[in-house]
């Protein structure tokens, strides 16, 4: 049974979305998206630092992120958000389903890879619910990059079908058409520790001054 419904998902696809015409559609909710992940990547940012590293389980920085970035996008889409089937954070905006991934460095989301997972990947019509909804709404991945140190940087949206990278919308990219300015927020903050100067030095500045002013 579940290899003949896998064949029937082959056949049915979603909508096909294209770069410039996804511009236009969410030309009011990309910049939002934006705002929203540098909001999440604030948070998590103060959030992670009350908790030290030998102290940390292993999925706390990935569970910590996720759940700050689905905060964010609540906030700034009160009404468009919905949990699906895994319980899988989703925004449907204008006839997209966006979903939030971390990226590996070919721009695809970091996935176990099942059949579910592939058949998003495939813009297949699979029902993202437990109801069994299906939907010819393209999926799109708001996705970022995480490095070595732990920054977090690069978000885009990303279109994947037939498992390949079709289109991406950076967000320098949103800013050159539509005029604007995201308010950029660092990933990590780092912070200088303030100079300090010590007592004698200040005595010693203060009678070479005097010495100086001498006639």
């Amino acid at each position: 049974m579940l290899q003949i419904a896998q064949e029937d998902y082959q056949i049915i696809k979603r909508r096909t979305a294209t770069e410039n015409e996804c511009k236009l559609d969410l030309n009011l909710e990309l910049p939002k998206m934006f705002d929203a992940y540098h909001e999440a990547v604030s948070l998590y940012s103060k959030e992670i630092m009350q908790t030290p590293v030998q102290s940390r389980v292993i999925s706390l920085e990935a569970s910590l992120l996720n759940s700050k970035m689905i905060q964010c996008i609540q906030s700034h889409f009160p009404k468009n958000w919905k949990f699906g089937k895994y319980k899988r954070f989703m925004l449907r905006a204008n006839g997209y389903t966006v979903l939030f991934k971390k990226l590996n460095d070919k721009n695809k989301p970091m996935n176990i890879k099942t059949f579910h997972s592939t058949a998003i990947s495939n813009q297949m019509q699979i029902s993202l619910f437990d109801n069994g909804h299906q939907s010819i709404d393209p999926i799109l991945i708001f996705g970022y990059k995480k490095n070595r140190i732990g920054g977090i940087y690069d978000p885009k949206l990303v279109y994947i079908d037939e498992n390949e990278v079709r289109w991406m919308i950076t967000e320098s990219a949103v800013e050159n058409s539509l005029g604007l300015n995201i308010n950029r927020k660092p990933a990590i903050e780092k912070v200088l520790p303030a100079v300090k100067v010590s007592p004698t030095v200040k005595i010693l500045s203060t009678k070479r001054a005097s010495n100086d002013n001498t006639p």
